[in-house]
């Protein structure tokens, strides 16, 4: 086993908050939580001894107190042979404590519960019975990190996960002991995002997500590879592929599927949970930008979001985070036009891909969403219906598009009228406005 870098004890670490076998709220795109690794302190070289040939520009002048029989000696001679007296011998052995033995035979006080969870520890490495080894690597593993001891954590976790790696022999079955490890695999991969340890954070979460759900790691790291030359629904269409196993499941049930207890059985927890650990900017994993493993965490999350709606997540929430990635990258704004473009039932999005397109001169892709749009009577879309097609045949009427603009924000403010804009906030209608008034 490796050594670790976490710290043997975090006092300031919170236990609730960073519940690692629990899904962690503090794991967001572009915000991690970050916990300090203490780094061993290098003790302090000691003063240089003063050298046996330097000279002593003075000599210290002789104390002939005797500490041990409190009494003052009035010369040199005399105090010497009193250091001789048995008398003075009997007394000095009474001031000199009891020998201790050497430091560094002492050992530093550790809590009695952390002794007693490392010698369980201990115990089930050496124990012949895999069955009881896994519960007291992983009830060990809970003991330790309530008494915000991470390294210790670290290595319980990494011990269970070890052990299930050789396939023992045990009394549990199949999926217990597919639970035992995932579990596991969780629990290490928060604790080591906690303390900053990203690569290795990152390779536990997907060996997590392989092991439980199927998502193959080399097939999905392929997909990350070719996410600037995928089109959008080329992307989709192969993250629907890596999930394949659970989509299939899901797609035959002839019943609801059962309700879930244990919030890290929920796939779309959990891959929300990964992608936002991925999307960080300037992040690379192994040779690709932990961004675009992030793009494909999320589209798969995309996929398999519907056939789990207690979770709460919804495909445009998905949407919205790759957009949010796709924004932290150069010259990917065609990729947030399609993303929009995806519903194009959905007036909003349709809106915002066409604006984004006019914005781009992305003319073609504008093209496409100005025919599904032209038919909405809301004045606030046919205005910018209306700003392609001059954009597209090179004679913008600006007076005419402003006097449209003017008219909308008076339409806006003054009357409650169906617009497109009006069920967003005022800060988003106002930056709508605003880039329109740009573009004309």
């Amino acid at each position: 086993m490796s050594s670790s870098t976490l710290p043997l004890y975090d006092p300031e670490l919170d236990v609730q908050a960073y519940n690692i076998y629990q899904p962690l709220q503090s794991i967001l795109p572009y915000d991690l939580p970050k916990r300090a690794v203490i780094a061993p302190v290098e003790p302090a070289k000691p003063a240089a001894a003063p050298s046996p040939f330097s000279k002593n520009t003075a000599e210290a002048a002789l104390d002939t107190y005797c500490k041990a029989c409190k009494k003052k000696f009035s010369n040199e001679p005399t105090f010497t042979n009193h250091l001789k007296s048995a008398k003075h011998i009997a007394n000095e052995k009474k001031l000199k404590p009891a020998p201790k033995g050497p430091v560094n035979n002492q050992k530093i006080a550790v809590h009695p519960k952390v002794q007693e969870a490392l010698s369980m520890l201990d115990q089930a490495e050496k124990s012949d019975n895999a069955t009881a080894a896994l519960t007291a690597f992983w009830t060990q593993a809970q003991t330790l990190y309530a008494l915000k001891r991470p390294q210790y954590t670290e290595k319980a976790l990494r011990m269970l996960i070890n052990l299930i790696n050789t396939s023992p022999t045990t009394t549990f079955s199949s999926a217990q002991i597919t639970s035992f490890l995932y579990n596991a695999r969780l629990a290490l991969a928060r604790l080591l995002c906690i303390y900053q340890q990203l690569d290795e954070s990152r390779s536990v979460y997907l060996s997590a997500l392989a092991g439980k759900w199927k998502l193959e790691t080399p097939e999905l790291l392929g997909i990350a590879s070719r996410i600037r030359s995928l089109s959008i629904q080329d992307c989709l269409d192969a993250c629907d592929q890596l999930a394949t196993k659970y989509l299939t499941r899901e797609r035959n049930r002839t019943k609801p599927a059962p309700a879930l207890t244990d919030p890290n059985n929920s796939i779309v927890s959990i891959l929300c949970e990964a992608a936002h650990l991925f999307a960080q900017e300037g992040h690379n994993y192994q040779t690709t930008l932990s961004e675009h493993v992030a793009l494909v965490l999320y589209a798969t999350c995309s996929m398999v979001c519907p056939y789990e709606p207690t979770a709460g997540i919804t495909k445009d929430d998905m949407y919205y985070l790759m957009i949010q990635v796709f924004t932290s990258l150069e010259d990917l704004d065609y990729k947030i036009v399609d993303i929009y473009a995806l519903d194009t039932k959905h007036v909003w999005h349709m809106f915002n891909a066409l604006l984004i397109a006019i914005e781009i001169d992305d003319l073609v892709r504008a093209q496409t969403i100005e025919a599904n749009l032209k038919q909405v009577v809301y004045p606030d879309v046919q205005l910018l219906c209306s700003l392609y097609k001059q954009k597209f045949t090179l004679s913008i009427e600006n007076d005419i598009l402003q006097q449209q603009l003017d008219f909308i924000i008076l339409l806006l403010e003054q009357t409650q009228d169906p617009l497109v804009i009006r069920n967003q906030t005022p800060k988003e209608q106002l930056d709508v406005l605003n880039r329109i008034r740009n573009c004309i």
